[in-house]
Parts: structure tokens; sequence; C-alpha cells
């Protein structure tokens, strides 16, 4: 956003003569033209308190948007500096100036913080709402470790795959952040604050080999530890202590559904009839207390394109160390992608649909449509019918390749 509004924000807020007057004579007009300036957060929030007219036309500028909301952040547009929202409920885009994005590669989001770094690979963490920023260590690990095994130059989006923020870094219990780097080789850790990376490293592996954890597809947050997993259906767990990580790893793939204990073949449907679909992603979240597993499945096409065609769940029961099959999420929705994996009650979203998964396309093969500009592989798939209902979003953009992704906008 720029500064002079950011400044005119901060200055309104103080006792100022301007504050006695009227402001509910101002003509609605004038309002509306200044609410579609204050897309800062408590900005908004400071101009929708001012009177009964002024909240009425917030709410209808900046619609449904509140602290919570989940958004669909579209790729930044670098020559008009604009950023844009994309609201499912009501299939409206909202824009707004943020020239802190310009020349920079979102990673992802995760607990309402965005990812981000510039050309010189400098990674930060920003909050869309209230626009406060936080430096992470330099990824000399990765950016190592990456140019002594490519031929290529390197690309922004081989540096960090994943990332999970534990809680706000304003907390006063401290924040720690993971990340998968290194083309999905690398499970990474640090806090604010900290000059570096720590890299996780198993010294007691229950697989046969390391090379077992050379793709984690996700990495979350979930009682106190750090889960990530990879292709073969493994949990990485590490268990923080002070400072230090102590990792272990569940041996698997072992699923229960029913009365039924299989091992499902690596990248291939449970369910039967599915056979010609191949998994896509993995991700991880927590719903109900409980760590739940999603397999997404989608089938190639002639063009060398793809779709996205089933969703499985699992939830993982840590007592037997095993994933059981589960076929519905109640009233919860599920929001999956380039985005830290969001979980929520669908009736506190307005327009959410219970028992739903709403993806993005992530796919690390990357497919863009050529007409629209972004990657099309989005939609919503339902739980309890297997239906899914595709959208498009019709956006110009300024670079190519980059996924659009869910953030939940939290203070």
């Amino acid at each position: 956003m720029d500064s002079a509004l950011v400044d005119l924000g901060q200055h309104c807020v103080q006792d100022h003569p301007l504050r006695s007057r009227d402001w509910s004579k101002l003509q609605d007009d004038i309002a509306r033209l200044i609410a579609k300036k204050l897309w800062f957060y408590p900005h908004h929030r400071k101009f929708a308190a001012a009177c009964a007219d002024w909240y009425y036309i917030s709410k209808e500028v900046h619609g449904p948007f509140q602290q919570n909301s989940i958004v669909l952040l579209l790729p930044y547009n670098n020559q008009s500096e604009i950023c844009t929202l994309y609201n499912h409920s009501d299939s409206r885009t909202y824009e707004f100036r943020l020239n802190v994005l310009r020349d920079k590669f979102i990673y992802g989001s995760s607990n309402g913080w965005v990812c981000l770094s510039d050309k010189e690979y400098k990674i930060s963490l920003i909050n869309l709402l209230t626009m406060q920023q936080f430096a992470l260590p330099y990824p000399s690990y990765a950016l190592n470790f990456i140019s002594g095994m490519l031929d290529t130059p390197m690309i922004e989006s081989e540096i960090v795959t994943k990332i999970a923020v534990s809680g706000s870094p304003l907390s006063s219990n401290g924040c720690i952040v993971a990340a998968i780097m290194s083309t999905y080789e690398e499970l990474l850790v640090c806090r604010l604050g900290d000059i570096s990376w720590t890299p996780i490293v198993i010294k007691e592996s229950k697989l046969k080999s390391h090379e077992c954890w050379q793709f984690l597809h996700d990495v979350i947050f979930f009682q106190g530890k750090i889960y990530a997993i990879n292709d073969g259906y493994n949990l990485l767990i590490v268990d923080i202590d002070g400072a230090n990580y102590v990792a272990r790893d569940t041996f698997g793939p072992c699923y229960q559904s029913g009365d039924d204990i299989g091992h499902p073949s690596r990248g291939e449907p449970c369910i039967e009839g599915l056979e010609d679909l191949y998994e896509l992603r993995l991700y991880l979240v927590e719903c109900y207390g409980k760590l739940l597993a999603i397999r997404r499945f989608g089938e190639e096409h002639p063009d060398d394109s793809y779709s996205t065609q089933y969703f499985e769940l699992f939830v993982f029961e840590e007592s037997e160390e095993t994933w059981r099959m589960i076929h519905g999420l109640g009233d919860r929705s599920l929001f999956v992608g380039q985005n830290g994996s969001i979980s929520v009650s669908a009736t506190e979203i307005p327009g959410c649909r219970p028992n739903c998964i709403y993806f993005t396309d992530d796919f690390y093969r990357g497919q863009v449509n050529w007409e629209f500009g972004f990657r099309a592989d989005n939609g919503v798939f339902c739980c309890e019918d297997g239906t899914i209902e595709r959208f498009s979003i019709s956006h110009s953009m300024a670079r190519w390749l980059v996924p659009a992704m869910w953030c939940q906008l939290k203070m």
C-alpha cells in the first residue's frame, strides 16, 4: 500500500481537530472513494467504526473480508503494483496497491503470514492486514545444495517449496518457522532472530535409507511438534526441546479402512475404480484436533495438461502409527494448495461449503491457462458425492507459472 496512504491512516487516529467534525454528512460517493483507498485492515476497520453510514459503505466496498477470512491471493502485477484478492463466497475480486510485493517471489502462506523473497533470495514474512514484516535467515544451505545439484540456473521456486509458521511472530511465546527447501529435499527450521536455518536430521531412522526422505510434500505444526510427510506417506516428527530439534520418523505406509488393513501402492488411489488416476500432491492439516493426510489425484490429458479428479482423506492414529481412511469432514472445509492447509468450520466463513475441499493448482509440473494467465486446476471437491465444481478467474498477471494461493487473514 502507498506509504502516503498508510501515513494518512495513522495520522487520522490521533487526536486531531478534524475528528470533531460530523463525518456522517459527507457525501456517500466521496466516502465510498475514501473507503476504496483503505485496504490496510486496521484503517478500514476504523473507517467503518466512524458512523453507521460509513459502516455500510465499508461493507459494500470491502465485502465480507474480515479477520480470519480466507481469500485467494492472485499473482501480483509487478507493473501496476496491484494486489488482487478473490473472495470465493461472492465470486468477486478486490484490488489494492501493495508496492511491498514488487519484484518479489511468493513462496506460500501460513497462519496469516505470506512468505516472500527478493531477487537476492532474502526471505521474509509479511502480514497482508497489518503490513508488518519479519526477515528470515538467508537460505545459504538450500542455495548451496541446489547449486551443487543442478546444471541449470536456479529459479526462485526451487528454494522454498512449502512453509509453516507456528504462530504469530508478535506472540510472546516466540515463533518458529519450518520450511521444505532444496526442491523438496530438505526440512529446515529457524526461530525469528536466528542467523541461519537448522537442517533437520534423523539420527536413527526406521526406514531403510535416507533416500526415502528425498521428496517431502508438506509440513505442519501440530500439537507443539513439527510434522512433515514424504512421498511414501511416512511422517517425519520433530520434537521441539527448547533450542533443540529431535527428529524421528514413522514406518509405513499402512492404512486402515473399516476392517481392512492394507498397504497402498505409492501414487495409486485406495478406492476401487480410480486406478487410472495418479497422485498429484499430499497435504497435512489439523482437523477436529486430529492430524489428517489429504491425497490429491488427477488425470493427464492428451495435450499434456492435467486436472484434479479426486481426494482421499486419512487420519493419523499415533498410538499405532497407522493411517485410517475417513470419508467425510462433517461441517469442516479444507483449503489446500501452495498455502499451509487450512481447516475451518463452514458456519464461520460466509459462503463456505461444509464437507468440501477447496483447492488451487500447485502441482510441481505447473500448468498455465494461456488465455487468463494463471494456473488452471482450481475448484471445490465435495466429499459427500465426489463431484468437483471448477472455478476460473479472469486475471491478468505480470509473470507466468505463479500459482494463486489461499490466505487466511489474521492479525
